[in-house]
């Protein structure tokens, strides 16, 4: 498991383009983190498909329970509902927005295609009568461009987790953070890792705009706007 982990962070760092990515890279580590949640909201939650670690549920959930900022948390990228039930649980409302489609570009969590889209959506939509929280998650079927051109509200929290090749991130990114409070929380999965490099270069660019680095855990990264005092 050790060598394991030394392989992948040593892809990591052989991999990310200096200088441009080490601002970011430095910044989450120096803002690394170990958070808790209820073991038995994890536990049920572990049993759900989905690509989120213990460590990273505790991030999103001490973002959506602790961000001080009132409102709802937009969820970009949901699949079988792993995520969105750590958000919802801890006790906001949360706006679930996926295609819950292989017509996308990025399909990568499909298995390229072998897994049905329309298997998940049913089984994310079981998920959440499962865990008894389809009260607190609003499903926004379709593509994060698509359900962005249209939206309104303002939210105090915005998860990215949709489609992974760098055009896709920032243009969610331009979409979707125009959305989010001024004061709001912006955390990004698949930041830090050898796999998903479009998304580090997306997040890398938040720094030169504007962002900062609040936290981080297992991939996630958690960002604010910085002060203009």
């Amino acid at each position: 498991m050790l060598f394991r982990r030394i392989q992948l962070w040593l892809g990591f760092f052989t991999r990310i383009t200096y200088p441009r990515d080490l601002p970011l890279v430095m910044a989450a580590f120096q803002h690394r983190r170990t958070f808790s949640m209820p073991l038995d909201a994890w536990q049920k939650i572990d049993r759900l498909g989905g690509y989120l670690s213990l460590k990273e549920a505790g991030l999103l959930y001490w973002g959506a329970s602790q961000h001080p900022i009132a409102g709802p948390i937009i969820e970009l990228g949901s699949y079988e509902g792993r995520s969105t039930a750590v958000l919802a649980l801890a006790g906001r409302p949360v706006h679930a927005v996926d295609a819950w489609s292989l017509e996308v570009a990025d399909i990568g969590a499909y298995h390229q295609g072998a897994i049905p889209a329309t298997d998940v959506f049913k089984r994310f939509q079981d998920n959440l009568r499962a865990l008894q929280i389809e009260h607190l998650v609003t499903i926004n079927q379709g593509t994060t461009r698509q359900i962005g051109e249209r939206w309104t509200q303002q939210a105090a929290v915005l998860f990215i987790d949709a489609g992974h090749h760098y055009e896709e991130v920032k243009s969610d990114l331009e979409i979707w953070t125009p959305h989010l409070h001024p004061q709001g929380l912006l955390m990004m999965h698949d930041v830090i890792g050898d796999s998903h490099l479009g998304v580090t270069r997306a997040a890398s660019e938040l720094l030169r705009n504007g962002w900062q680095v609040v936290a981080s855990a297992g991939s996630i990264v958690a960002f604010t706007r910085k002060s203009e005092n």
